[in-house]
């Protein structure tokens, strides 16, 4: 079963941006909505996540947060 995570793309004091690039290795670009957010559903136990064509996360599902936030550059938040 798929575990979904809410990705969200901040600017650097916080404010959610729309229209970003978000992927997860070999799955599909998608672009943050008008909340600066996508969801994510992850198949498998690891996964590569990119925001804006840099690597945000890497490493395995089950560390990862329903909600995750990271800067325009792929940084946590």
């Amino acid at each position: 079963m798929a575990k979904a995570v809410k990705v969200y793309v901040v600017d650097s004091d916080g404010n959610t941006l729309s229209g970003q690039r978000v992927k997860e290795y070999g799955g599909s670009e998608q672009r943050t909505d008008a909340n600066g957010c996508v969801t994510l559903f992850l198949e498998g136990t690891n996964t590569t996540i990119y925001v804006n064509g840099f690597e945000a996360y890497g490493g395995s599902v089950s560390r990862l947060d329903p909600k995750e936030v990271f800067t325009r550059l792929g940084g946590r938040f």
